[in-house]
């Protein structure tokens, strides 16, 4: 992360700012964000766990037809 110098309000009176100071700052940026984010969720987004389980499920079930389709096709060749 960079720093980054930002102009902040020190102090305020009566709804506005009276005096402002510049100060060093981490600069995040938006892809840093969304790993900070996760991170302070806990560590894990529910949308991409449904999205990659149903794609594993479904390779599976893919491969395990195949597998038995090759068996058949073998069954009927040694007979």
């Amino acid at each position: 992360m960079a720093t980054q110098s930002v102009l902040v309000c020190q102090t305020f009176t009566s709804g506005s700012c009276s005096s402002q100071v510049w100060v060093d700052a981490y600069v995040v940026t938006p892809d840093q964000e969304a790993q900070l984010n996760l991170l302070a969720s806990g560590g894990f987004d529910s949308d991409t766990f449904s999205t990659f389980f149903a794609g594993t499920m479904g390779l599976f079930a893919v491969g395990f037809t195949v597998g038995i389709i090759i068996s058949q096709i073998r069954k009927v060749r040694r007979s």
